[in-house]
Parts: structure tokens; C-alpha cells; sequence
């Protein structure tokens, strides 16, 4: 119930603010538990010339209300997300100016704001527009319908076919128009899935031949919005580090748990040390006796070591920037960094130098954090080692963490969940930063 206050407050104050401000918006889906509770996050359009000031008073009416702007990113639409310093929470919003696909605008939102209706401390859509958005919305980039909006698309349409044929029609031509109008109607949802390929030739051909100059300068600035999420993404790579018995596995998945309103799940990844695309990872003695095995000679563990750099290096681009791209989180348990404490593990015997160079040429994590206990405590988890050993490894990586810049040491003897909650504290702690430091780039740059 704490969440419900602590969010419906904030949102029902920006909601307010925009009112009084004069900002023309209304919150398009999902608004049923607004705003007293919200899952995920608020989609809202707002008036194209009016984006910039509705922002900048979603920022500082978040402020006033204790929560933190961590994270932005410009996909289609301008995500901003936001956290409560004490309680962690977060709050997602997406501010639409326009609806489109890679650029192309799949639907024509020129009336919608005219059409709004209220709905108390908000407005919402026209239900005929609300139905036409939340058809096209996933639609137009997998081909799918979503199952829950299914019933309000059918009412939606029913409420006024003909407005909507015409409303469909300005991006596909009144006879497709009218096919997804009737098929929807009718309920015949695999029909209009079927027909997901004309539907973007459609919407391709039309804007091209209808609206090219438009239709090119909305596809450079789509280009210029990649290119500076390619740039600086907007996800995040962490690395955990810490002697067996720190609770690296149990910590990152909390921290997964802790950050979902600001990481999608559907878009994140969590590796034990390394990407792989040339080997499996297997189950072996070395999870439970890591130091049990023969170590290499010196021949065989170059080319083990340059098998598994390899990986290192083209996973960082197949499979890591990806994920930071699309404004995920990689969890990355030990990653290459373990090389510098504990080879014996991986049954190698590199010379140090060469692993501190090959390092320069992989994909560096944004955040470090350091799980650090006593060596006694340690133990009493885990007898993978000797306490020798452990005393030895927590001792290395407390010195290769205090190396390293973007490395935050964290008390692993406490419980779990504190240690789970330091950590998520010390990754939005870092977001702040970092949005702080690209928002000031860009208003100077």
C-alpha cells in the first residue's frame, strides 16, 4: 500500500502540474489503476510542440516529490524513468509526440487530442482511438495482437466503424482501411495477423508517395536517435566480483527483481563469466571443486586463453552492446576480471601482463561491485577452498576493485537482501550520474 501512495502521489501531481501548465496530453493504455498504481509504465501523448516543456516539469515535479531522473533514452518515444533514493522505486514514463514504426508513422494522431475524454485528474483516447493505437502498437513491429486489448479494439471499433475506417485510411488506403476495421469487428484476428506483411508495404508505399518530404525528415531524425543511442546506450553492464560464498548468484538475481520497472526483463541478460559463442556452458566438477582439476601447461592455456578471449571480444558485440542498445541490463557474474585473481580456476597460467592487455580490447562494464566479507564468513557458505585460499582471493579482489575507478565495494557479511538493496542503490546512483553528466552534454554541446 506504501508503493500505491508514494506512486499515485507523484503521478497525480504531474498529471496537475501539466494541467496548469497548459500541456495538451492524454495517457493513452493501461490506465485503469491510475494513478494510484501503475505495473509498468505511463504511456502519455502530448503535443508535439509542447514535448519539451512537458518534460522539463516531469523532471522537476519528480524532483519536488523525492524522485530522481536515472535514466533516458529517445526510442519512437522519449522514455524517462525515475527513483525514490530511500525505497528504490521507480516509475517508468513514455511520452509519445507522434506514433511510429523505425521512423514511418503507422498511425495518424492529429485528432486524437481534440477527441480526448476525461477521466478525472486525466484525459484518455477516444475509444475508437484507443482501439486503432493499441491494434497497431505491437502489430506494426511483430505482427502479433496483443490478447489483453483485443476486447476493447472490437468495442472500440464497433463504437464508430466508419471514423475509424477513415482514421486507418490516411496510412493504409481506405481498402485496407476497411479490412482491418471489419476483421476486427468481427473478431477474426488471425485474418489481420495474416495480413502483417501488406500492411507494411502499405504503410511504406504510402508515406513515400503521400508524405515524402515528411516522411524523410521524420526518417533522418529517427537515424540521428540511433545513431546516439548506438553512441551512448542507454542500458547498463555491471559486474559482480567477490570469493565463492559472497552471494554473487543470490545478489543478482535480486538486483534483476529490484531494477524491472527500469530494466525490462524481456530485454535483459545475466551471464556467469563470460558470452558464449563458440562453447556451452556445462555443469562440471568446477562449480563445487574449482580448483580440483590439473592446470594447463603453458602452450595449452595461450590457446585456451585466446579461445576464450575470443568469446570475450566478439560476445561483447554479438550479444552484450546489443542488450545496452535495446536499454537493457547485462548481469555479468566474475566476467573476464576473474582472470586477474583466480586462474587456476579456469586451469590456466597466463602471464599477468598479457591478461592486463588483452583486456584493453574488450567491452569494459560500466559498474563494478565488489562483494566483500572476512574470509571466516566466507568459508562457513562455501568450502570450495581452503581459507587460505579464500583469505588470498578476497584480499585480490579488494585490490583489483580498488583499481579500478567504476568499482563500488559492498558488505557481503550482511544479509542478502541489504546487500541486494546496496547494490541496486549503487546502480541507480550511477544511472543519476550518468544521465546528469549526457543532459549537461547536450545542453552545452
Amino acid at each position: 500500500m506504501a508503493q500505491a501512495q508514494n506512486i499515485g502521489t507523484l503521478v497525480t501531481a504531474i498529471f496537475q502540474t501539466w494541467k496548469t501548465a497548459g500541456i495538451d496530453f492524454l495517457v493513452l493504455r493501461n490506465y485503469e489503476t491510475l494513478p494510484d498504481f501503475t505495473t509498468n509504465d505511463i504511456d502519455v501523448l502530448v503535443d508535439k510542440a509542447q514535448l519539451p516543456r512537458a518534460e522539463q516539469l516531469l523532471i522537476s515535479t519528480a524532483a519536488a516529490h523525492q524522485f530522481r531522473l536515472h535514466n533516458r533514452a529517445e526510442y519512437s518515444t522519449l522514455a524517462l524513468y525515475f527513483s525514490h533514493p530511500e525505497d528504490l522505486k521507480q516509475i517508468h514514463f513514455d511520452l509519445f509526440s507522434n506514433l511510429q514504426w523505425r521512423g514511418f508513422e503507422y498511425l495518424d494522431t492529429t485528432d486524437f487530442l481534440a477527441a480526448k475524454v476525461n477521466r478525472g485528474s486525466f484525459p484518455i483516447p477516444s475509444p475508437m482511438h484507443e482501439a486503432a493505437a493499441n491494434l497497431l502498437g505491437l502489430f506494426i513491429y511483430t505482427g502479433r495482437i496483443k490478447e489483453r486489448y483485443k476486447p476493447s479494439i472490437c468495442s472500440g471499433f464497433r463504437a464508430d466503424e466508419e471514423g475509424a475506417i477513415r482514421l486507418l485510411s490516411n496510412t493504409y488506403g481506405p481498402s485496407l482501411a476497411r479490412f482491418l476495421v471489419t476483421n476486427a469487428v468481427g473478431e477474426c484476428w488471425r485474418v489481420i495477423e495474416g495480413n502483417f506483411a501488406a500492411l507494411r508495404r502499405a504503410l511504406l508505399s504510402r508515406q513515400f508517395g503521400f508524405h515524402s518530404c515528411k516522411t524523410l525528415r521524420s526518417l533522418t531524425q529517427n537515424f540521428v536517435r540511433v545513431l546516439k543511442r548506438f553512441l551512448h546506450p542507454p542500458g547498463v553492464m555491471v559486474v559482480l566480483l567477490g570469493a565463492d560464498g559472497s552471494g554473487k548468484s543470490t545478489v543478482g538475481a535480486a538486483i534483476l527483481d529490484n531494477l524491472q520497472n527500469t530494466f525490462s526483463p524481456l530485454k535483459n541478460v545475466y551471464l556467469h563469466w563470460k558470452p558464449r559463442l563458440f562453447s556451452a556452458a556445462k555443469e562440471t566438477s568446477a562449480h563445487t571443486n574449482p580448483h580440483g582439476q590439473t592446470t594447463r601447461g603453458k602452450i595449452a592455456s595461450l590457446a585456451y586463453f585466446a579461445f576464450h578471449w575470443l568469446e570475450f571480444f566478439f560476445g561483447g558485440w554479438r550479444q552484450l552492446r546489443p542488450v545496452l542498445f535495446r536499454g537493457g541490463i547485462v548481469l555479468v557474474d566474475r566476467y573476464y576480471l576473474d582472470l586477474f585473481v583466480d586462474q587456476k580456476r579456469y586451469r590456466l597460467q597466463v602471464p599477468q601482463i598479457m591478461i592486463r592487455f588483452a583486456y584493453v580490447f574488450l567491452k569494459k562494464p560500466d559498474l563494478i561491485l565488489m562483494l566483500d566479507a572476512p574470509a571466516e564468513i566466507l568459508q562457513a557458505r562455501k568450502q570450495e577452498v581452503s581459507i587460505q585460499e579464500t583469505a588470498r582471493q578476497q584480499l585480490a579482489y579488494r585490490t583489483l576493485a580498488a583499481s579500478m575507478e567504476n568499482s563500488i565495494l559492498l558488505d557481503a557479511a550482511q544479509p542478502a537482501e541489504a546487500v541486494a538493496h546496496q547494490a541496486t542503490k549503487a546502480i541507480l546512483e550511477f544511472l543519476i550520474k550518468r544521465t546528469q553528466k549526457r543532459l549537461a552534454k547536450d545542453t552545452h554541446g
